[in-house]
């Protein structure tokens, strides 16, 4: 993950610098060339802190409200618009005063954020209504010709949420450069969090994306190429996960049966399932054993009778972040 941020962090950094050399060069005497050289650094800090906060969030809301925050120091409003199926519905938002929070928009009516979608790439769009979307210009109560930005957040080929900035009450001229890197920096560090049981939120302001499960790493079966100690870590790492199934197939046998009618089973039954999954990954997630997500496999054969899909769209897959390198 270093690798990306710091390409991402680089780039930006080079383009403000390129941008703030001319806004040098056109200073004419000391006091437009310090202003200029104060604006540099703060763009430079900003972005940085933005970077560690991003980075240390440990959940996909505590991203998705780092972003909003440190976003707003490039912009005068930001909004993280959720996309799911044909339409985008409004998550939070920052010195946006009158909007509503909570709010829906189909993709067909408008154009500019389809775009966004269909090409994953940012796009800038006046506050015609036409072209942005009708409620969201009265929602936003934009002036028209208004400027807007649209950053989307995509993961594993899919636009997953779009973050909306225009530099209405802005103390400085909105700044697209930064806005983009601190979504990169989202990015990765969401596609990080996803392959990871989330922790325990209240359901109301919990940011629900709709991330696809990653593709499990094959399970070695060469055993032969396996010491004698590293065999018996996996056989025991392979009889504790199916213990911990067991138990839960005994005692939650009606909840899995009711899951599996309506494929979601981990809805229905997430704390139980994340409980257990930290029991095995406290006991085998730094072990031999850690390169194969054992409890996953025991739970798609025990409890969705070898069918992920009835696991239900909220399941994260397996932990492979937990393989040791």
């Amino acid at each position: 993950m270093a690798d990306p941020l710091i390409e991402i962090v680089q780039k930006t950094l080079a383009e403000a610098a390129a941008r703030l050399q001319k806004e040098l060069g056109a200073a004419q005497d000391q006091a437009s060339f310090e202003a200029v050289c104060a604006a540099r650094r703060a763009t430079t800090e900003a972005l940085n802190i933005a970077v560690r906060r991003i980075r240390q969030a440990s959940s996909i809301t505590e991203i998705g409200s780092t972003l909003l925050e440190t976003a707003g120091a490039w912009a005068g409003r930001v909004v993280l618009l959720v996309h799911k199926g044909d339409s985008l519905s409004g998550w939070r938002t920052s010195a946006v005063a009158g909007a509503p929070a909570d709010f829906r928009i189909a993709l067909s009516d408008a154009p500019a954020l389809a775009q966004a979608v269909e090409t994953r790439e940012a796009v800038i769009s006046l506050s015609v209504p036409d072209h942005l979307s009708a409620p969201l210009v009265a929602w936003m109560r934009l002036e028209p010709q208004e400027k807007v930005y649209l950053f989307p957040l995509c993961l594993r080929g899919s636009v997953v949420a779009i973050l909306y900035a225009d530099g209405v009450g802005a103390a400085r001229e909105i700044q697209p450069a930064a806005l983009e890197a601190v979504c990169g920096v989202a990015e990765l560090a969401i596609e990080a969090l996803s392959s990871r049981p989330q922790p325990r939120e209240p359901e109301e302001g919990r940011l629900e994306l709709p991330v696809g499960r990653p593709t499990p790493r094959p399970a070695s079966t060469d055993w032969s190429r396996m010491s004698s100690e590293e065999r018996d870590t996996h056989l025991r790492a392979q009889r504790f996960a199916r213990v911990l199934l067991a138990d839960l197939q005994l005692y939650r046998s009606q909840e899995i049966r009711e899951g599996r009618k309506a494929r979601d089973i981990y809805g229905r039954l997430r704390d139980e399932i994340d409980k257990s999954r930290e029991v095995y990954l406290r006991k085998f997630g730094q072990s031999a054993a850690a390169a194969v997500d054992y409890f996953h496999v025991e739970l798609v054969h025990t409890l969705a009778e070898d069918r992920d899909e009835l696991l239900g769209p909220d399941y994260p897959g397996p932990a492979l972040a937990m393989a040791v390198e």
